[in-house]
């Protein structure tokens, strides 16, 4: 389960980062975006998502579905922090920062 679980987290955490914005290449910035994901999915609680993903987030699932915008995206973050993913944590060991231009920015985070 908890591998199963981490594959999630690691697909999910793809999908925000790629949309954290950043203001000139400011990488403090995207580490606290990242941050405040991972601060939401150890509370699990995403009511505060504005902090970390863009109205337009789009997400694609381990599955190959689709969710389109921050609040269906919301929505269903919390329908899977109060099943199976529920009492799931998981902690940033490593972040790795790069730039795909001044406006975007790519973080792996090695799921542990």
């Amino acid at each position: 389960m908890k591998t199963a679980s981490l594959c999630v987290v690691a697909i999910l955490l793809v999908q925000v980062v790629v949309m954290a914005q950043s203001d000139g290449r400011d990488e403090h910035a995207v580490r606290q975006t990242v941050e405040s994901f991972y601060a939401a999915f150890q509370t699990h609680s995403f009511e505060k998502a504005k902090s970390f993903a863009t109205e337009d987030w789009n997400h694609i699932n381990p599955y190959g579905g689709r969710t389109l915008g921050r609040e269906a995206r919301s929505r269903e973050l919390k329908e899977v922090h109060s099943t199976f993913l529920k009492g799931v944590s998981d902690n940033i060991e490593h972040m790795d920062v790069r730039f795909a231009d001044a406006n975007a920015a790519v973080v792996t985070v090695p799921a542990g």
